[in-house]
């Protein structure tokens, strides 16, 4: 497998153990808790999670293609359990059992997605072949189900980064540009009728917008991470110094933990995290374009995609570049569903780099 991409996450694994125990060491261990619980728990789930991605990297391709659509089949069915049957957490019933299905639901719908993409270059006296046409209508209502049930549960942060891996896929697919364009306004229409039926979800939009009207509650959260970040200067206030982890941030071992990265690091160290997310997409890009099949291809570039996708969209929310959302930083946020996923994700990609063509070094 690519030792590149393999190392690289190893690292950034290592990266979010670290920053998690800095962020959670104040909130766990206030009124007498254990204040490494977060870091036990994390670590644990980094090793489980590094070892299902070397178990799924060695998954032929062939297998992932058959088992694309029975496992995205089971994930939208544990999220509808979860949206009837599972217990509320922020407002979003989305956890069942223990864990959160729509975070491997998303990794089953972009393999699902990869397998439908590669079907139209099989020949067409094969079983799978399918027109061009029925398989973009095929992945735009699969992903409108998706959107729906993560509607169901309101976790409109997850939906949000399903619509935005749509279409990304869909244009890797060759959608032609004005569909795209025109499918992304429709989306944004959508989207606003539905925030505004909803008052919690229009008010972090208004106060997105104007962030000083809205003191006692969402904008004092986006005050809050400004200024953590703020604090931060260039260099850093030191690893374990951050001060906003203590009393202002909000879920500072999750929702704003690229604050506590860039309090304690600074500006330089928040844009090497930053890098490295963009790092992992350009090595997943690079094993996809070196695929010898279509399958690995749509395969490694939709994880890759979906990857950093979800942590750009994140460092959006912690910098009031767009609404909050509450999406998970990927391998640097606490939480065990959200890291054994992008561990699930980096192994399709690994899988893919096994049947790749080697790298070209340079003579």
């Amino acid at each position: 497998m690519d030792r590149r991409l393999f190392l690289l996450v190893y690292a950034l694994t290592v990266a979010g153990i670290v920053f998690v125990f800095s962020a959670s060491f104040a909130v766990a261990s206030r009124h007498g808790g254990d204040g490494y619980a977060y870091l036990k728990s994390q670590s644990q789930f980094a090793l489980a999670g590094l070892l299902l991605m070397v178990v799924v990297s060695y998954l032929p391709l062939r297998w992932l293609e058959k088992l694309a659509f029975p496992v995205f089949a089971l994930g939208c069915a544990l999220m509808l359990a979860a949206a009837l049957w599972g217990h509320e957490v922020r407002g979003a019933r989305c956890w069942i059992w223990g864990f959160q299905p729509s975070e491997f639901a998303k990794v089953a719908f972009v393999v699902y997605l990869a397998a439908l993409f590669a079907r139209p270059l099989h020949a067409p006296r094969h079983r799978g072949y399918e027109t061009h046409k029925r398989v973009m209508v095929k992945a735009t209502l699969a992903a409108a189900f998706v959107c729906g049930l993560l509607l169901l549960q309101s976790d409109q942060g997850m939906a949000m980064l399903v619509l935005a891996i749509t279409f990304g896929m869909l244009y890797l697919g060759g959608m032609h540009r004005g569909l795209l364009t025109a499918g992304g306004l429709l989306a944004g229409g959508a989207g606003l009728i539905v925030a505004s039926c909803k008052p919690y979800i229009w008010t972090r939009i208004l106060a997105w917008l104007h962030p000083e009207r809205y003191t006692d509650g969402p904008g004092l959260h986006i005050y809050s991470m400004l200024i953590a970040l703020a604090k931060g200067h260039a260099l850093g206030q030191g690893l374990g110094f951050s001060d906003g982890k203590w009393r202002t941030l909000p879920e500072p071992y999750n929702d704003s933990i690229f604050c506590v990265v860039g309090g304690e690091l600074g500006l330089w160290g928040a844009l090497l995290l930053l890098g490295g997310i963009v790092l992992l997409a350009v090595l997943a890009f690079d094993i996809a374009r070196r695929s010898p099949s279509a399958m690995g291809w749509y395969a490694a570039a939709g994880c890759g995609m979906a990857l950093v996708l979800q942590g750009l969209i994140h460092i959006a929310v912690t910098t009031n570049s767009i609404p909050v959302t509450g999406l998970n930083l990927p391998f640097i946020s606490a939480g065990g569903s959200s890291l054994i996923s992008s561990m699930m994700a980096a192994g399709i990609i690994l899988a893919v780099s096994r049947y790749s063509s080697p790298p070209q070094r340079a003579s």
